[in-house]
């Protein structure tokens, strides 16, 4: 995939990740891998989604090196991260990190997001919970490696305690697909436990 084409699909689906308030302000992250140039292009650190383009895209290599990139930008400090899943599963092609509310309210109250529609039985079929570390630490690429290390190959959400949602598929689009189909199944159980006269937060 040539580098235009690359860079061009992480300015989209970032701009859309704000667009469908997936995540706010300068938080969130995306990113996609060139197989045949071994280089990961991600978005700056700092820089709101809204304002991603493919001009101010950082390109690292899998060890973290920048590449490419204008300067006075730094990529993303979920970058490990995003490394991490890459060189763990190497069939990945785009990463999409945000932080939806309906999502992270479940894992606030200490539950994994019911998984009950027909869509979210079959494309999800369960979203990994990961421990809460801080975001961009060790900890955080440690506990989701552990997270990885024990799900079921078809699992690829993961819902980071306290935090939001990580996704990753061969393409940027499928990964985008996954993550905003998370956070609509988070809402749509939150609102059918509320239509049933449940409390969410206790069930």
């Amino acid at each position: 995939m040539a580098i235009a084409e690359l860079a061009a699909q992480v300015e989209y689906y970032a701009r859309l990740a704000y667009q469908r308030g997936l995540v706010g302000a300068a938080g969130g992250n995306v990113s996609a891998r060139d197989p045949e140039e071994g280089l990961v292009a991600i978005t700056p650190s700092g820089v709101s989604l809204r304002d991603v383009t493919a001009e101010n895209l950082l390109y690292v290599d899998l060890e973290g090196k920048v590449v490419k990139g204008p300067g006075g930008l730094r990529p993303s400090k979920e970058t490990p991260l995003h490394l991490s899943v890459y060189r763990a599963r190497p069939q990945a092609g785009g990463i999409v990190h945000v932080h939806p509310s309906y999502a992270t309210a479940y894992s606030l109250v200490g539950r994994p997001i019911p998984v009950r529609t027909v869509s979210a039985e079959m494309k999800l079929i369960q979203v990994p919970v990961v421990k809460k570390a801080a975001p961009g630490s060790p900890e955080l690429v440690r506990f989701l490696m552990e997270a990885l290390s024990t799900a079921p190959d078809y699992a690829k959400v993961f819902l980071l305690e306290a935090h939001g949602l990580l996704g990753f598929e061969r393409t940027l689009l499928e990964a985008f697909d996954l993550v905003e189909l998370a956070e609509e199944t988070a809402r749509t159980a939150y609102l059918a436990d509320l239509l049933s006269g449940c409390c969410p937060a206790k069930i």
